[in-house]
């Protein structure tokens, strides 16, 4: 849990905020039904429940848009009937509401949602006593507002930019290590909820320390580059791409079988052998790779295909190797 929590920033965000609803708004729940007023406190009953199964839905499907989308239209709304129904008292959740808006969803649609609910209530005029009390709201509100666009603004920068230095490979550009680990802990997740079909392939540049040492070490970094890119080119968006260390690369195919993996793996080595170039003349690869067993860990699962590339080294290189399948013969 607390890794899931580290890992995404989004779910965090929307777990602080189920939290912070169920803890805030439960006793003024219970207070309002003791008090009389049902209806305020069936608002509250029913924001309360909303945001727990939002809650608890983005746990199960790890999906954080639709969840995030739900809160904003559940609490803005919520947040609106408590002001038009108890007036003044009523009216400071909206900066709540606002407030945590510009968190749970885009910095745009929060926008649009923060415009429209303040206009409702300015045109609806039943939360305010007076004009005075309308305009200091609305400027209030407003300041409120943009000050939290600007800080959601400069917190998605910082986040995104301390998240590029944590998970980003520096040379190629494509995930680290510690970004492998953790979207293949996603991947084993959600093949245990979906049991969504998963491959992973482990690829070796041969010979790649004859470049470094006869061509030094920029030119095996171009090589590096040139390769992490021409794997890209040769993928599907959604399968990611990360450095192991040194000459090896991982790459994750969601959706990939047994025979998925064997079309891409050779299709991958015939590119590599085709069209890898580096000072010396043609570069290939070894490729070692291996689908996702029901209830394997991904240490197991990664050893797999490890094993599977040190077979097509052992074979002669030029090579790839399925876990399961007999080896392609080189070419």
């Amino acid at each position: 849990m607390l890794y899931r929590l580290r890992a995404d920033f989004q779910l965090t965000i929307i777990t602080l905020f189920g939290a912070c609803a169920v803890f805030g708004l439960l006793p003024f729940a219970i207070y309002r039904f003791h008090s009389g007023a049902l209806i305020v406190g069936l608002v509250d009953s029913v924001l309360v429940l909303g945001i727990s199964a939002a809650v608890i839905y983005a746990w199960r499907s790890g999906d954080t848009r639709r969840p995030g989308l739900f809160m904003l239209v559940i609490d803005t709304a919520g947040a609106m009937t408590s002001a038009t129904i108890l007036g003044e008292a009523g009216r400071d959740w909206m900066y709540v509401a606002l407030v945590a808006n510009f968190f749970l969803v885009d910095r745009r649609l929060a926008s649009i949602f923060t415009v429209l609910a303040l206009l409702v209530l300015a045109v609806h005029g039943k939360s305010f006593g007076t004009t005075l009390q309308l305009v200091s709201f609305l400027t209030t509100a407003s300041l409120v507002s943009a000050f939290a666009f600007i800080f959601a603004a400069r917190t998605e920068t910082q986040r995104l930019q301390l998240e590029t230095l944590v998970t980003r490979d520096p040379l190629t550009g494509v995930g680290n290590r510690r970004a492998m680990e953790q979207e293949l802990l996603i991947a084993i997740e959600t093949h245990k909820r979906s049991r969504t079909a998963f491959g992973l392939i482990m690829l070796d540049l041969d010979h790649f320390k004859r470049v470094n040492d006869q061509c030094g070490h920029d030119a095996g970094d171009r090589v590096l580059i040139a390769c992490a890119g021409l794997i890209r080119q040769s993928t599907r968006k959604v399968d990611r791409l990360f450095r192991f260390g040194g000459e090896e690369f991982v790459l994750l195919l969601p959706g990939t079988d047994v025979a998925g993996l064997q079309r891409v793996t050779e299709n991958l080595r015939n590119k590599i052998a085709a069209e890898l170039r580096g000072p010396a003349g043609p570069v290939t690869g070894s490729l070692g790779a291996a689908a996702l067993r029901p209830d394997e860990d991904w240490p197991s699962w990664l050893a797999r295909a490890d094993a599977a590339l040190y077979r097509a080294k052992e074979g002669g290189r030029d090579r790839a190797v399925v876990d399961g399948v007999e080896a392609a013969a080189a070419r």
